[in-house]
């Protein structure tokens, strides 16, 4: 983790130094305060307060244990995390600040355990680790394919068939289980969902979870992925020294690295073989070849903005980035309509009336498809799956009347800021209707919400992540009644928020 060092309070940055455009009008020049004057744990020498977020009952638990910090020490908190300091916030002006504030590079840091395997085995970085030039350049490119709405809209095809395959799958589990609709070791199903969708978006290839014999890999994929975020939360704190004694998680971490990677440069050595073709092309016929979003790997091989080690490193965590993410989602948001028939109801009426069952959901129909994503919304704000973000400052920046040094971590806690009722009233019900504008709607703060980040730093899969959890949420009313088994939900972190089971039982419509 990237942050500031224990003996930041010693920073000797006067303010009449920091430029102009990192302090801000609204700063009352004369009474700014240091890093030094916020308020936060006292910790123990060397470990700081990290001991909090690994003894029992907190483990997997870091959202709360913010959470509980942010009420005892307010909305703007230090905290020394083993040999770093860093700010907490969990206030929207203070986001919306340090936001604005950004430079043309934001740098959100990336795990350090991520950096010292990279550096181990002489890898490049990528749009997730990367930061700097290489993670704009990489970003710049990909977000081509990623982010712009007509080319995101031509993955609805194999999000369809993929989705499809899915409800097939819901029901063949389901009764075979032989436990009154309920699926064991569904999360894991939900993992295979998100897989194969974003492998057949970016390699056009269908992995095979829903063929009589899964290949191994493909599982070994999903594990490695799961095990990878783990063992990286486990080495927030002193991963170098982890590295250096060489221990267990540390050798996991490792182990699930080479994992992925040597499987996902299989896949795309595979569709590249494929794409050679393209480099021969004219600029007319490769602009044609390449306009349909499907042609991912096509675009970045033939494009030649990036080297053939980076286009493997980048579509490798685009792909790695996109299994935790959808499918914890997607779990999250059945648990939740199970829980709530009336939104399950009026959900199924919406779906009934505009599309009918069985109908392939395309482009157009999802922008008419309101209360599908007003419940997207809903879910990631009751369990947002990245429920701590971070930026590190690249220049002594005044946040909150406070000079902060460059090289501070700042930790938004979205997770806090979404169940504070000062911003959500009646924070725990599940209410969809709260991002309606008929009669329902209030003007949200947009700060509060910045589940999938702000700007340059934003998340790059946004797009494609919303639009894959649309189209499945609609195929998945059209098939299924949800019910509540009774069981808790119990969400933990480790890095993304998650789910040991889904306590769902899936009822034919």
């Amino acid at each position: 983790m990237v942050g500031t060092s224990g003996d930041t309070h010693r920073h000797q940055t006067t303010l009449a130094a920091v430029p102009t455009q990192f302090v801000g009008a609204e700063c009352d020049k004369t009474s700014v305060k240091t890093l030094q004057d916020l308020p936060g744990p006292k910790g123990l020498p060397v470990l700081g307060t990290a001991y909090e977020y690994f003894r029992k009952g907190n483990r997997g638990q870091m959202h709360k244990v913010q959470t509980n910090f942010h009420k005892k020490y307010g909305k703007f908190f230090k905290e020394r995390l083993g040999p770093v300091t860093n700010v907490s916030i969990a206030d929207p002006r203070l986001v919306e600040e340090i936001c604005r504030k950004e430079t043309k590079l934001p740098l959100r840091p990336p795990y350090e355990s991520w950096v010292l395997y990279k550096k181990m085995r002489g890898q490049n970085a990528g749009v997730l680790s990367g930061i700097g030039e290489e993670w704009k350049n990489a970003r710049s490119v990909l977000s081509q394919r990623m982010l712009k709405p007509k080319v995101v809209s031509e993955y609805t095809g194999v999000m369809n068939e993929v989705a499809d395959s899915f409800m097939d799958r819901i029901r063949l589990l389901r009764d075979t289980s032989d436990q009154s609709g309920y699926i064991p070791g569904l999360v894991n199903e939900l993992n295979k969902w998100s897989t194969e969708t974003i492998a057949a978006v970016l390699l056009e290839k269908r992995l095979g979870f829903y063929d009589e014999n899964v290949p191994a890999d493909a599982q070994e994929f999903i594990n490695s992925v799961i095990s990878m975020f783990l063992t990286g939360h486990q080495l927030m704190v002193f991963a170098n020294v982890h590295k250096a004694l060489g221990t267990k998680v540390w050798r996991e971490h490792v182990r699930s690295m080479d994992s992925i990677y040597r499987i996902a440069e299989t896949l795309i050595d595979e569709k590249l073989n494929e794409s050679k073709r393209l480099a021969e092309l004219s600029h007319d016929e490769f602009e044609s070849a390449t306009s349909k979003g499907s042609a991912f790997l096509d675009y970045l091989f033939a494009s030649k903005k990036l080297s053939l080690e980076d286009i493997k490193v980048n579509t490798t965590e685009v792909l790695l980035g996109a299994v935790d993410t959808a499918a914890n989602a997607l779990g999250f948001a059945m648990c939740l309509l199970a829980q709530n028939p009336r939104v399950q109801e009026k959900f199924h009426q919406e779906v009934q009336e505009q599309y009918g069952k069985g109908k392939h959901v395309n482009y157009n129909d999802l922008q008419e498809a309101s209360y599908v994503k007003a419940i997207v919304k809903e879910t990631l704000r009751i369990y947002p799956v990245l429920p701590i973000n971070a930026r590190v400052l690249t220049e002594d920046t005044v946040i909150g009347n406070h000079l902060l040094p460059k090289g501070t971590c700042i930790l938004f806690n979205n997770y806090t800021m979404y169940h504070d009722e000062s911003y959500f009233p009646d924070h725990d019900e599940f209410r969809p209707e709260r991002w309606m504008r008929k009669g329902h709607h209030k003007e949200w703060d947009p700060f509060t919400t910045v589940v999938f980040g702000f700007g340059g730093r934003s998340c790059l899969g946004r797009r494609v992540a919303e639009q894959e959890l649309h189209i499945s949420l609609m195929k998945l009313t059209q098939n299924f009644w949800l019910e509540p088994t009774g069981e808790t939900i119990q969400p933990t972190l480790r890095t993304i928020l998650t789910q040991k089971e889904i306590p769902v039982r899936f009822i034919d419509r």
